[in-house]
């Protein structure tokens, strides 16, 4: 007699175990049996203290349960197959003979086990490199790893890494501690080349591999973000959703301990669905499995996590992101007055602990350390306040350091009204007076241009042949008939008449040039005048 107390159910038939893993199948075979004419096989099942049911009987399902009859398939040999295995499945399978209607005889008796591993850390959820993991393996049998009260002899457990490599205890990296019954703890000291590295615990029996279970360390990704940004957080490409599985975007507020769900999505053809939604319409995922969150505020540091789960079986975490907030404010809403104090005001939220070795820096506008500014800090929060008496508009800038290295910054912009009779502070004075000069400049420039190309085009003008003995006076208008009377106009100095021709063919002094009223021989033309 084989008995196993866990399920309280003892059998005077050969006992087996059988061993696997949450969301797997598994077959449970029905041997010793022969098979007889007007004979057929009936399943019946036990799970812990619960009641045995029967699960089939005759080549048919006859269980009353829809989401179990759902996972289960007879097989050849009246084999029974389960599928996506899940904790309420763990306990003792038997199947029984029957011919013409009575009970003949009992098969094996088969007792199903679950390995699984459990987490222990500060926050599984928000793995960072310096973090202590502590990982437990163990027969599963509904609550956790190592719920087994009772557990067959024989059975070992050992770890592995990705390499199939065993690990050992290894000083301030790995320490392995054997449990009682069939149950192994594995701590690990995180380093960054742990992120999305598996851990294997292997069970053997009698120096064979009966099954394996594994977790993957998913290291969160510290973003930060300053107040109003437009955030994108990535998840997975390509986005592959097998049957019953669904990809969520989880958000646990900085501060909190309880996640919500953001969105889910069950198919690629569908529309991912909102869950709780703390972003007020601001955060949106899409398609691609990407999180875009518009306009960021204060209250959205916390943790990001996009996981992938199945109906059944353990989650799978893609990726987790601590996003942390940067705000500056300052005591004043409107402009300050020149010489009066401004209080500003720079809040770091992290969306886990803040790093001891974090520290907000204030500088000035060519990047000079601004002192005097007080600071306060606890678990989730770091503040600092600078008080100013600003003399004129300048720009004021809150940085997060660490390590010496600026992670992210914001501006302040502190404007100074206009003084007493509308005078502005002498930096906006000597900027007015400067542009003034260069407009000036400008302007005479383009004079003295102007002119050089009037006196230019003037001395073309007046240019005469090199024979004439005297320079002639800027020329002035009269009329022909004040000419051809031969009166002698005003200020004959100014008077040049240009472009006389005649039409005598004699040349030289001895012609005698006179004008002669109604002459024939004389054109006067062109004859111009200047005041």
């Amino acid at each position: 007699c084989v008995c196993v107390c866990d399920v309280l159910l003892c059998f005077l038939s050969p006992a087996v175990f059988l061993y696997s893993t949450l969301g797997a199948s598994v077959t449970v075979p029905c041997d010793g049996l022969r098979e007889y004419h007007n004979s057929y096989i009936s399943w019946v099942f036990k799970h812990r203290s619960e009641t045995t049911v029967e699960l089939s009987r005759g080549g048919m399902i006859t269980d009353t349960d829809p989401d179990r009859a759902g996972r289960l398939r007879l097989g050849s040999n009246s084999s029974l197959h389960i599928d996506r295995l899940r904790t309420r499945d763990t306990g003792v399978y038997i199947c029984h003979q029957y011919i013409n209607g009575m009970h003949y005889t009992t098969g094996l008796t088969v007792t199903l086990f679950l390995l699984s591993i459990s987490v222990s850390s500060r926050s599984p959820a928000c793995l960072r490199a310096g973090d202590r993991l502590t990982l437990k393996c163990g027969l599963d049998c509904g609550g956790g790893a190592g719920s087994c009260s009772e557990t067959p002899q024989g059975p070992t457990l050992s770890w592995r890494d990705e390499s199939g490599v065993p690990l050992k205890d290894e000083r301030d990296r790995y320490s392995i501690a054997e449990l009682r019954g069939v149950h192994s703890q594995l701590s690990v000291t995180l380093r960054q080349s742990d992120h999305n590295k598996s851990w294997t615990c292997v069970l053997t029996e009698r120096g064979e591999m009966k099954t394996s279970e594994s977790y993957t360390t998913t290291l969160s990704d510290e973003l930060f973000s300053t107040v109003g940004r437009l955030l994108l957080l990535s998840c997975v490409a390509p986005v592959s959703l097998g049957p019953g599985e669904t990809l969520r975007w989880t958000y646990r507020q900085s501060r909190t301990s309880q996640a919500v769900v953001l969105y889910s999505l069950r198919s690629l053809t569908e529309t991912p669905l909102k869950g709780t939604v703390p972003h007020s319409g601001r955060a949106v995922m899409s398609a691609n499995s990407s999180l875009l969150i518009h306009n960021v505020q204060t209250g959205d540091a916390g943790l990001y996590c996009c996981q992938r789960d199945k109906d059944s079986g353990p989650k799978k975490t893609h990726r987790t992101f601590a996003l942390n907030t940067l705000s500056v404010s300052s005591n004043l809403s409107e402009e300050a007055q020149k010489g009066s104090a401004v209080t500003l005001t720079c809040s770091l939220t992290c969306g886990f602990d803040c790093e001891e070795n974090t520290e907000l820096i204030w500088r000035d506008s060519i990047g000079n350390s601004l002192q005097g500014g007080t600071s306060e800090r606890n678990k989730s929060t770091i503040s600092s306040q600078l008080v100013l008496q600003p003399q004129s508009s300048e720009r004021i800038r809150c940085s997060v350091e660490r390590e010496g290295l600026e992670r992210v910054s914001q501006d302040w912009t502190i404007k100074i009204e206009a003084g007493p009779g509308g005078k502005f502070p002498m930096v906006e004075v000597v900027s007015a007076a400067a542009a003034f000069c260069v407009l000036l400049l400008l302007v005479f420039i383009i004079f003295l241009v102007m002119k050089m190309k009037k006196t230019k085009k003037e001395g073309k003008k007046d240019r005469v042949p090199s024979d004439q003995a005297e320079e002639r006076p800027e020329s002035v208008y009269h009329s022909p008939e004040e000419i051809m009377s031969c009166a002698a106009p005003p200020h004959t100095d100014d008077v040049n008449y240009t472009s006389v021709m005649f039409k005598s063919k004699k040349r030289g002094p001895e012609r005698e040039q006179t004008f002669l009223p109604n002459s024939d021989d004389v054109i006067y033309s062109a004859v111009t005048t200047t005041q």
